[in-house]
Protein backbone atom coordinates (compact mmCIF):
# COMPACT_ATOMS: atom_id res chain seq x y z
CA UNK A 1 0.00 0.00 0.00
CA UNK A 2 0.65 3.33 -0.73
CA UNK A 3 2.98 4.92 2.44
CA UNK A 4 0.54 7.92 1.92
CA UNK A 5 1.49 12.12 0.69
CA UNK A 6 -0.77 14.70 1.26
CA UNK A 7 -1.00 14.51 -2.52
CA UNK A 8 -2.87 11.15 -2.56
CA UNK A 9 -4.93 12.45 0.33
CA UNK A 10 -8.71 13.69 0.14
CA UNK A 11 -10.79 16.00 2.70
CA UNK A 12 -14.34 15.17 2.06
CA UNK A 13 -16.96 16.53 3.42
CA UNK A 14 -19.89 13.38 5.17
CA UNK A 15 -22.01 14.48 2.41
CA UNK A 16 -19.27 13.34 -0.60
CA UNK A 17 -17.87 10.26 1.53
CA UNK A 18 -18.85 6.61 -0.34
CA UNK A 19 -19.90 5.22 3.00
CA UNK A 20 -19.73 1.23 2.26
CA UNK A 21 -16.33 2.02 1.16
CA UNK A 22 -15.78 3.57 4.25
CA UNK A 23 -17.28 1.42 6.52
CA UNK A 24 -15.53 -1.36 4.95
CA UNK A 25 -12.37 -0.48 5.27
CA UNK A 26 -12.53 0.28 8.79
CA UNK A 27 -14.37 -3.16 9.19
CA UNK A 28 -11.29 -4.39 7.86
CA UNK A 29 -8.43 -2.53 9.55
CA UNK A 30 -6.81 -4.45 12.50
CA UNK A 31 -7.29 -1.20 14.51
CA UNK A 32 -11.05 -0.82 13.32
CA UNK A 33 -12.67 0.04 15.78
CA UNK A 34 -16.99 0.99 15.86
CA UNK A 35 -16.84 4.55 16.90
CA UNK A 36 -14.77 6.07 13.55
CA UNK A 37 -18.10 3.72 11.20
CA UNK A 38 -20.39 5.98 9.48
CA UNK A 39 -23.44 5.38 11.45
CA UNK A 40 -21.98 6.51 14.47
CA UNK A 41 -20.10 9.55 13.71
CA UNK A 42 -23.70 10.20 11.74
CA UNK A 43 -25.17 9.84 15.55
CA UNK A 44 -22.49 11.74 17.88
CA UNK A 45 -20.85 14.42 15.72
CA UNK A 46 -22.37 18.07 15.04
CA UNK A 47 -20.49 17.78 12.19
CA UNK A 48 -17.88 15.10 10.30
CA UNK A 49 -15.78 15.30 7.57
CA UNK A 50 -13.35 12.41 6.17
CA UNK A 51 -9.21 12.09 4.88
CA UNK A 52 -9.34 9.68 2.52
CA UNK A 53 -6.13 7.85 0.62
CA UNK A 54 -6.68 7.25 -2.64
CA UNK A 55 -9.55 4.81 -3.29
CA UNK A 56 -10.53 4.49 0.46
CA UNK A 57 -6.98 2.34 1.37
CA UNK A 58 -7.06 4.64 4.55
CA UNK A 59 -9.48 6.86 6.38
CA UNK A 60 -9.26 9.29 8.99
CA UNK A 61 -12.72 10.55 10.64
CA UNK A 62 -12.92 14.09 11.76
CA UNK A 63 -15.55 15.46 13.71
CA UNK A 64 -15.55 19.21 13.56
CA UNK A 65 -17.55 22.38 14.68
CA UNK A 66 -17.21 26.25 13.98
CA UNK A 67 -17.56 28.96 16.48
CA UNK A 68 -16.38 32.76 15.58
CA UNK A 69 -15.57 31.57 12.12
CA UNK A 70 -12.79 28.82 12.91
CA UNK A 71 -13.51 25.77 12.24
CA UNK A 72 -12.36 23.14 14.90
CA UNK A 73 -11.70 19.45 15.59
CA UNK A 74 -13.10 17.58 18.81
CA UNK A 75 -14.03 14.65 20.19
CA UNK A 76 -17.46 14.07 20.64
CA UNK A 77 -18.79 12.52 23.89
CA UNK A 78 -18.93 8.82 23.98
CA UNK A 79 -16.25 8.30 20.97
CA UNK A 80 -13.23 7.01 22.84
CA UNK A 81 -10.82 6.86 19.88
CA UNK A 82 -10.41 8.19 16.37
CA UNK A 83 -7.38 8.39 14.05
CA UNK A 84 -6.51 6.52 11.22
CA UNK A 85 -7.71 3.23 10.33
CA UNK A 86 -6.68 1.32 7.39
CA UNK A 87 -6.15 -2.54 6.76
CA UNK A 88 -2.42 -2.15 5.73
CA UNK A 89 0.23 -0.43 7.67
CA UNK A 90 0.01 2.99 9.09
CA UNK A 91 3.52 4.50 9.59
CA UNK A 92 5.14 7.41 10.62
CA UNK A 93 4.99 8.85 7.04
CA UNK A 94 0.96 8.27 6.39
CA UNK A 95 0.49 9.30 10.08
CA UNK A 96 1.84 12.78 9.37
CA UNK A 97 0.69 13.42 6.27
CA UNK A 98 -2.53 12.91 7.40
CA UNK A 99 -2.15 15.39 10.83
CA UNK A 100 -0.15 17.71 8.20
CA UNK A 101 -3.64 17.98 6.89
CA UNK A 102 -5.98 18.68 9.50
CA UNK A 103 -3.36 21.55 10.56
CA UNK A 104 -3.82 23.36 6.86
CA UNK A 105 -7.76 22.63 7.04
CA UNK A 106 -8.77 23.29 10.81
CA UNK A 107 -7.36 26.05 13.16
CA UNK A 108 -7.99 24.17 16.44
CA UNK A 109 -7.82 20.38 17.31
CA UNK A 110 -8.33 18.63 20.62
CA UNK A 111 -8.70 14.44 19.48
CA UNK A 112 -7.95 11.70 20.07
CA UNK A 113 -6.19 9.30 17.79
CA UNK A 114 -6.54 5.44 17.94
CA UNK A 115 -4.03 2.37 19.45
CA UNK A 116 -3.14 2.03 15.99
CA UNK A 117 -1.57 4.96 15.31
CA UNK A 118 0.27 6.31 18.20
CA UNK A 119 2.91 9.16 18.07
CA UNK A 120 5.66 9.08 20.35
CA UNK A 121 5.64 12.94 20.52
CA UNK A 122 2.49 13.36 21.49
CA UNK A 123 0.98 12.04 25.16
CA UNK A 124 -0.99 8.98 25.55
CA UNK A 125 -4.34 8.11 27.44
CA UNK A 126 -4.63 4.78 28.84
CA UNK A 127 -7.04 2.11 27.49
CA UNK A 128 -7.55 -1.55 29.21
CA UNK A 129 -8.68 -4.78 26.98
CA UNK A 130 -9.55 -8.07 27.37
CA UNK A 131 -9.11 -11.09 25.36
CA UNK A 132 -12.55 -13.17 26.28
CA UNK A 133 -10.95 -15.69 23.44
CA UNK A 134 -9.88 -18.25 26.40
CA UNK A 135 -12.68 -20.38 28.45
CA UNK A 136 -13.93 -18.74 31.28
CA UNK A 137 -11.78 -20.26 34.06
CA UNK A 138 -8.63 -19.45 31.99
CA UNK A 139 -9.17 -15.84 32.24
CA UNK A 140 -10.33 -15.91 36.00
CA UNK A 141 -6.90 -17.00 36.80
CA UNK A 142 -5.28 -13.87 35.27
CA UNK A 143 -7.81 -11.96 38.41
CA UNK A 144 -6.38 -10.12 41.01
CA UNK A 145 -6.55 -11.37 44.71
CA UNK A 146 -8.48 -8.46 45.29
CA UNK A 147 -11.06 -8.80 42.73
CA UNK A 148 -11.40 -12.57 43.77
CA UNK A 149 -12.31 -11.33 47.18
CA UNK A 150 -14.77 -9.25 45.86
CA UNK A 151 -16.59 -11.57 44.09
CA UNK A 152 -16.97 -13.97 46.83
CA UNK A 153 -18.63 -11.32 48.90
CA UNK A 154 -20.76 -10.46 45.93
CA UNK A 155 -21.50 -14.41 45.74
CA UNK A 156 -22.49 -14.71 48.83
CA UNK A 157 -25.40 -12.50 48.22
CA UNK A 158 -28.86 -13.04 46.01
CA UNK A 159 -28.32 -10.97 42.58
CA UNK A 160 -30.18 -10.75 39.29
CA UNK A 161 -28.16 -10.68 36.24
CA UNK A 162 -30.59 -9.18 34.15
CA UNK A 163 -29.97 -8.85 29.98
CA UNK A 164 -33.35 -7.74 28.85
CA UNK A 165 -33.56 -4.42 30.20
CA UNK A 166 -33.67 -1.00 28.51
CA UNK A 167 -30.77 1.53 27.49
CA UNK A 168 -32.65 4.30 27.97
CA UNK A 169 -33.40 3.77 31.76
CA UNK A 170 -29.80 3.14 31.99
CA UNK A 171 -28.87 6.62 30.08
CA UNK A 172 -31.53 8.27 32.60
CA UNK A 173 -29.75 6.89 35.82
CA UNK A 174 -26.07 7.56 34.43
CA UNK A 175 -26.80 11.25 33.72
CA UNK A 176 -28.75 11.33 36.89
CA UNK A 177 -25.83 10.03 38.96
CA UNK A 178 -22.44 11.27 37.33
CA UNK A 179 -23.98 14.15 35.79
CA UNK A 180 -21.98 16.57 37.54
CA UNK A 181 -18.61 14.80 37.02
CA UNK A 182 -19.24 15.36 33.09
CA UNK A 183 -20.20 18.88 32.91
CA UNK A 184 -18.65 19.12 29.14
CA UNK A 185 -21.73 16.19 28.55
CA UNK A 186 -24.39 18.06 27.20
CA UNK A 187 -28.15 17.13 27.43
CA UNK A 188 -27.86 17.44 23.50
CA UNK A 189 -25.30 14.89 23.86
CA UNK A 190 -27.40 11.87 25.96
CA UNK A 191 -29.98 12.72 23.17
CA UNK A 192 -27.37 12.30 20.73
CA UNK A 193 -26.41 8.87 22.32
CA UNK A 194 -29.79 7.68 22.87
CA UNK A 195 -30.69 8.05 19.17
CA UNK A 196 -27.35 5.70 18.63
CA UNK A 197 -28.50 3.35 21.12
CA UNK A 198 -31.90 3.01 19.03
CA UNK A 199 -30.01 2.21 15.86
CA UNK A 200 -27.62 0.10 17.12
CA UNK A 201 -30.14 -1.82 19.48
CA UNK A 202 -32.17 -2.40 16.48
CA UNK A 203 -28.99 -3.94 14.50
CA UNK A 204 -28.24 -6.67 17.49
CA UNK A 205 -25.33 -4.40 18.13
CA UNK A 206 -25.88 -3.36 21.16
CA UNK A 207 -26.89 -4.60 24.88
CA UNK A 208 -27.61 -4.05 28.22
CA UNK A 209 -26.96 -5.65 31.52
CA UNK A 210 -27.82 -5.30 34.61
CA UNK A 211 -28.01 -6.24 38.34
CA UNK A 212 -30.98 -6.00 40.70
CA UNK A 213 -31.46 -6.96 44.04
CA UNK A 214 -34.65 -9.69 43.52
CA UNK A 215 -36.06 -9.19 46.55
CA UNK A 216 -36.94 -5.45 46.36
CA UNK A 217 -35.99 -4.96 42.38
CA UNK A 218 -33.79 -1.64 43.69
CA UNK A 219 -30.91 -1.60 40.65
CA UNK A 220 -27.21 -1.88 41.78
CA UNK A 221 -25.50 -1.70 38.72
CA UNK A 222 -26.15 -1.17 34.84
CA UNK A 223 -23.70 -1.43 31.89
CA UNK A 224 -24.78 -0.07 28.04
CA UNK A 225 -22.25 -2.48 26.15
CA UNK A 226 -21.83 -1.84 21.75
CA UNK A 227 -20.65 -5.10 20.02
CA UNK A 228 -19.04 -5.16 16.62
CA UNK A 229 -18.40 -8.76 16.18
CA UNK A 230 -14.66 -7.60 17.19
CA UNK A 231 -15.22 -5.90 20.40
CA UNK A 232 -17.81 -5.40 23.66
CA UNK A 233 -17.60 -1.89 24.34
CA UNK A 234 -18.13 -0.80 27.98
CA UNK A 235 -20.01 2.54 27.08
CA UNK A 236 -22.06 3.13 29.95
CA UNK A 237 -21.62 2.05 33.36
CA UNK A 238 -22.87 2.95 36.55
CA UNK A 239 -23.24 1.50 40.10
CA UNK A 240 -25.36 2.83 42.76
CA UNK A 241 -24.93 3.47 46.26
CA UNK A 242 -26.83 0.24 47.46
CA UNK A 243 -24.18 -1.48 44.71
CA UNK A 244 -21.46 -0.34 45.85
CA UNK A 245 -21.87 -1.70 49.14
CA UNK A 246 -22.21 -4.73 47.45
CA UNK A 247 -19.91 -4.78 45.08
CA UNK A 248 -22.52 -5.02 42.36
CA UNK A 249 -20.36 -3.81 39.67
CA UNK A 250 -17.63 -6.45 39.99
CA UNK A 251 -20.57 -8.95 39.82
CA UNK A 252 -21.76 -7.56 36.75
CA UNK A 253 -18.67 -7.03 34.86
CA UNK A 254 -17.73 -10.67 35.97
CA UNK A 255 -20.78 -12.03 34.56
CA UNK A 256 -19.99 -10.27 31.06
CA UNK A 257 -17.02 -11.69 31.10
CA UNK A 258 -18.44 -15.36 31.69
CA UNK A 259 -21.16 -14.65 29.19
CA UNK A 260 -18.83 -13.88 26.43
CA UNK A 261 -15.91 -16.05 27.46
CA UNK A 262 -14.62 -18.63 24.42
CA UNK A 263 -16.14 -16.43 21.76
CA UNK A 264 -13.12 -14.86 20.20
CA UNK A 265 -13.87 -11.35 21.25
CA UNK A 266 -12.32 -8.29 22.91
CA UNK A 267 -13.85 -6.90 26.15
CA UNK A 268 -12.79 -3.15 25.59
CA UNK A 269 -13.34 -1.36 29.14
CA UNK A 270 -12.93 1.96 27.39
CA UNK A 271 -10.30 3.00 30.13
CA UNK A 272 -9.67 6.19 32.50
CA UNK A 273 -7.27 8.82 33.35
CA UNK A 274 -8.82 8.29 36.90
CA UNK A 275 -6.57 6.00 39.03
CA UNK A 276 -8.71 4.52 40.79
CA UNK A 277 -11.23 3.27 37.87
CA UNK A 278 -7.97 2.17 35.92
CA UNK A 279 -6.86 0.21 38.86
CA UNK A 280 -10.54 -1.36 39.29
CA UNK A 281 -10.23 -2.44 35.40
CA UNK A 282 -6.57 -3.69 35.69
CA UNK A 283 -8.33 -6.01 38.52
CA UNK A 284 -9.84 -8.44 35.91
CA UNK A 285 -6.01 -9.30 33.98
CA UNK A 286 -6.70 -6.17 31.56
CA UNK A 287 -3.98 -5.10 29.38
CA UNK A 288 -2.80 -0.90 29.37
CA UNK A 289 -3.66 -0.07 25.34
CA UNK A 290 -2.74 3.44 25.24
CA UNK A 291 -3.63 5.80 22.42
CA UNK A 292 -2.54 9.29 21.41
CA UNK A 293 -4.29 12.57 22.07
CA UNK A 294 -3.01 14.86 19.31
CA UNK A 295 -3.75 19.35 20.25
CA UNK A 296 -2.96 21.79 18.42
CA UNK A 297 -3.95 25.57 18.37
CA UNK A 298 -3.37 28.09 15.26
CA UNK A 299 -5.96 30.54 16.24
CA UNK A 300 -4.99 33.83 15.67
CA UNK A 301 -4.71 36.04 18.55
CA UNK A 302 -6.57 37.01 20.41
CA UNK A 303 -8.57 33.74 19.83
CA UNK A 304 -5.68 31.33 20.72
CA UNK A 305 -5.11 33.52 24.15
CA UNK A 306 -9.13 32.88 24.89
CA UNK A 307 -8.69 29.06 24.14
CA UNK A 308 -5.64 28.31 26.49
CA UNK A 309 -7.88 30.09 28.86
Amino acid sequence: MNSGSEKNISLLSAEKIDLEKWDRCIASSPNGLIYGRSFYLGRMARHWAGLVLNDYEAVMPLCWNRKYGFRYLYQPPFTAQLGIFSPGNIDKNLTTAFINLCKKNFSFCEMHLNYGNRFTSLPDRANYVLSLLPAYEMIRKGYRKDLIQSLKYAGEQIFHYDPSADYRQVITVFQKTYGNRFAHVLPADYQRFSSLCADLFEKEMGMVRMVNDPGSQVLLAAGIFLNDGKRIYNMMNVTLPAGREKMANHFLLDSLIKEFSGKGLTLDFEGSQIAGIAEFYRQFGSSREPYSFLRYNHLPFPFRYFKKR
